[in-house]
């Protein structure tokens, strides 16, 4: 402490200014005798070995010593001093470029510039971005030492720049540094001296990325591209996995089929045949090899992890501990980046055989422009998602207008080469903000598949329907995107055409969150069967979506407004009648009544779109949400899950200190058990319209949760059929599943009825259990979860979910049903082999002695 004081005092002698705080720097030697002292006017650093002042001017363009020596930079602005030693001060610039200064003799010189600096000045190692010097301490002048180049060499993307060096340890033989970058990598390397020259080794390497994951696609890596190529008959295997997917497909004729089988046929018998068959292995063995039942039923995924903070993406191998199989930077300048798989509808393609989903995916990223005659340019790049190979990409699609949305396209296997001519069969068609369009690729057989696309759409006969959203402005639009005559050989090939619109006043409410279904979601039935044998009929409207919508401050503030009267009175007021002694009334006139509060004004609202007509199905409010910022589910990211006809959705409520959990279920009526006979059906609109049709029946239910909820996510199997499960993220760092059930909106309040009974409903409680045993995650603890992605595996018993958003990633396989469809990991298969192998000795035994016993009454 004395020291510090005797510090303060010096600098205070010296420059006369307030010292607001002061704190020591590491200065690479391990002692504390250099201090930052930050002032009311600017940040100071003081070297007290010496007791000289080395500042940063006030036009952060000059460093300056006590002893009067400065130093000036040319171009960007001094950001900070990071490290300042006796004989060595380095020097951050604002334009990301680091100096390292030496002083000697009321001397400053400058040793080194570069992206990225570290330096050990106890044996004059230093370590940029692209090289490794040795400084000479008496003449401060930096060498590139032998082989130094290398470091220039170490694994970056090639998209991704170093940001930082640190130097960890160093010697005078090694030194250990650690490298981050912009997009995110950190990366620890060692570096020793050899014989001839320096040997860099990578020791370890993280991808900060990861826990800044905005959105992300599941692929299947169950059936990779395969098959023989009919012009050459020496292709192996490892060259057909390295063709492009579409060659592969096309390879699959009839004779290349068979010349498959056969060569499959002489590997096997050459490997060992029938005895080292994995099928042997498993009859005998209760742990069979685990990859080939991952890749067997459907385990397997490749999760294609998108982080826009960053600007990158990340695939990770699902069955192999998430282990990432490769990496990309995208251009960090641009606005936003989307990944985008499959068509407009949603649904997986299956391009060979049932479960062999494209890899094709296509990476859209839209870079502003300066230029005043084009709004910005889209960046796009076609690739393999589970390889990471790109096929082909652009970065010269220039775009007169904001992009307002995105229809993703996408074409079958069998087209062609569409490669080679700069194609893609992952498309997409860009909706602009003035009502124009882009295909990307803009190719001729892109322009025709979005045609395509637009005259299939609604049987072909009104085009297609999208819709926008601008939250700025409270608008949720939608448009009529018809083809043009003669657009697939011209750069218009459609025009766009305002069908409805919706406005929210920005000024009383706030749009933060839009929520759509489940993508390739399968629905097993549409109607629901309830316990007197009655059919609830849901609606299936697919052109939903659920706007979801916050009172602001205005609103809030304007308490007296019309808006609340309607509503049943002034907000925030209590209604109270005159006052009487308690049994003095008039005969004839009724005693007073109590007080009446007056309804809360809402400030949550759950709205329900229709995206081609553009109007409000329904609306939800709800009063007390709590708006603080102290707790991660106030906050405007309202989680909101979309799954069939149900909408469930989770908001912190302020007066209960509880979440509350909301669900809406759509339905379009019910049909008696007597409606559908052999002889009797039920008069049923066969078309449906947006613009004409009846708006759906709602239920709704409120229930309240202990625990702050940060991310809703949902089940999926592969046919639908096996129960579903409720998701939800905790701020417990927990991720808990209840049985949808427990929010069925029908669960009724009194004593259940018969019927209620047989159907499976509960009485209702407005507390949800939170039950230990159905914890998909365990012990582990995943931390602030945003998203959570499920999809199918190829048995119906099994569901993939995949928790991102936070600093974790967290994924597994529930089994909602029990595994009614899959054998358990401990079952015994060396005892149902033996009892099968004697049930064929007993068999085979018992007809040879019938044989015998018939030719012997033969005989006799």
């Amino acid at each position: 402490f004395s020291q510090m004081a005797l510090v303060q005092l010096s600098f205070q002698s010296k420059t006369n200014l307030k010292i607001d705080s002061f704190s020591p720097i590491n200065n690479g030697s391990g002692d504390a005798n250099t201090m930052i002292l930050t002032s009311s006017l600017q940040s100071q650093v003081l070297s007290a070995n010496q007791l000289s002042l080395v500042a940063i001017s006030s036009d952060k363009k000059a460093i300056v010593l006590s002893s009067g020596q400065k130093w000036n930079v040319d171009t960007a602005l001094i950001d900070s001093i990071p490290f300042i030693n006796s004989n060595y001060i380095q020097v951050s610039s604002v334009g990301g470029v680091q100096t390292l200064l030496s002083y000697n003799n009321n001397e400053v010189k400058e040793v080194l510039a570069d992206s990225a600096i570290g330096f050990c000045p106890e044996y004059n190692w230093l370590v940029t971005s692209s090289s490794i010097y040795s400084v000479n301490p008496q003449t401060a002048v930096a060498t590139k030492v032998k082989g130094g180049d290398d470091m220039g060499k170490i694994d970056i993307d090639s998209n991704d720049s170093v940001k930082d060096v640190f130097i960890l340890s160093c010697s005078d033989s090694d030194v250990k540094a650690m490298i981050t970058t912009f997009g995110g990598t950190t990366q620890t390397v060692s570096i020793s001296k050899g014989t001839e020259n320096v040997e860099i080794l990578s020791m370890w390497s993280a991808e900060e990325a990861l826990g800044s994951i905005t959105s992300t696609i599941m692929l299947d890596e169950s059936h990779p591209p395969a098959g023989a190529s009919s012009k050459d008959s020496a292709t192996t295997d490892d060259d057909i996995e390295d063709e492009d997917e579409e060659i592969a497909l096309q390879s699959l004729s009839f004779s290349s089929r068979i010349q498959s089988q056969i060569k499959s046929l002489q590997k096997f018998a050459l490997s060992g045949g029938f005895l080292q068959s994995s099928f042997v292995t498993s009859l005998f063995s209760s742990s069979p090899k685990k990859k080939e039942r991952d890749y067997a039923f459907g385990f397997a995924k490749v999760a294609v992890l998108l982080s826009e903070p960053l600007s990158k993406i990340i695939a990770i191998d699902t069955a192999n501990s998430g282990k990432q199989i490769w990496s990309m930077g995208l251009n960090r300048d641009a606005e936003w980046h989307k990944i985008l798989h499959g068509g407009p509808n949603g649904k997986t393609l299956m391009d060979v055989t049932v479960g062999a989903h494209s890899h094709e995916v296509l990476v859209l990223s839209y870079v502003p422009s300066d230029d005043e005659a084009v709004a910005g340019n889209i960046e796009w790049k076609c690739m393999d998602g589970t390889r990471g190979k790109t096929y082909t990409s652009s970065t010269s699609t220039s775009v007169s207008s904001p992009v307002a949305q995105i229809i993703p396209l996408h074409s079958p296997a069998s087209v062609g080469h569409v490669h080679d001519s700069g194609g893609c069969r992952q498309m997409a068609l860009l909706l602009h903000e003035d009502d124009t369009l882009t295909v990307v690729p803009d190719t001729a057989y892109s322009r025709s598949a979005a045609l395509n696309a637009m005259n299939k759409s609604n049987g072909g006969k009104n085009g297609m329907y999208v819709h926008t959203v601008d939250k700025s402005m409270g608008k949720f639009r939608t448009v009529n995107v018809l083809p043009e005559e003669g657009g697939g050989s011209s750069s218009v090939i459609a025009r766009a055409t305002t069908v409805g619109e919706t406005t929210f006043n920005p000024s009383t409410e706030k749009i933060v969150n839009v929520v759509y279904p489940q993508r390739g979601e399968v629905i097993q039935s549409p109607a629901s069967i309830l316990g007197d044998d009655s059919l609830l009929l849901k609606y299936l409207n697919p052109h939903l979506a659920v706007v979801v919508t916050v009172a602001t401050d205005e609103l809030m503030a304007d308490v007296g407004n019309n808006f609340y009267k309607a509503l049943g009175g002034d907000a925030g007021e209590v209604k109270k009648p005159k006052k009487k002694p308690l049994g003095v009334t008039k005969p004839g006139e009724e005693a007073p009544a109590a007080a009446v509060e007056a309804t809360p004004p809402p400030t949550l609202f759950i709205n329900l779109m229709d995206t081609v007509s553009g109007q409000i199905l329904y609306r939800a409010s709800h009063a007390h949400r709590d708006t603080g910022s102290s707790s991660p589910g106030s906050s405007n990211n309202i989680p909101v899950v979309f799954t069939e006809n149900w909408i469930i959705y989770a908001f912190a409520n302020a007066r209960t200190r509880r979440t509350d959990i909301g669900v809406l279920s759509l339905h379009e009526g019910m049909i008696d058990k007597h409606g559908i006979t052999a002889f009797a059906s039920p008069e049923q609109e066969m078309l449906f319209s947006s613009f004409e049709s009846a708006k759906p029946i709602v239920l709704s239910k409120t229930y309240g949760i202990s625990k702050t909820v940060t991310a809703i996510g949902v089940t999926t199997s592969k046919g639908g059929i096996s129960m579903k499960q409720v998701l939800l993220a905790t701020n417990g760092d927990q991720i808990i599943s209840l049985d949808k059930r427990f929010l069925d909106p029908r669960r009724p309040s009194g004593e259940l009825k018969e019927s209620e009974k047989k159907e499976g409903l509960m009485k209702y409680s407005p507390i949800l259990p939170i039950v230990s045993l159905r914890t998909p995650s365990y012990t582990q603890t995943v931390e602030s979860v945003r998203s959570i992605a499920s999809t199918a595996a190829y048995v119906e018993s099994q569901s993939l979910i995949l928790a991102y958003g936070g600093p974790d990633i967290f994924f597994t396989r529930l089994a909602p049903s029990k595994g009614f469809d899959l054998l358990p990991d401990d079952f015994n298969r060396s005892l149902l082999a033996l009892v099968v192998i004697g049930l064929l000795i007993v068999m085979n035994t018992v007809k040879k002695m019938g044989n015998k016993k018939m030719v012997k009454m033969g005989w006799t």
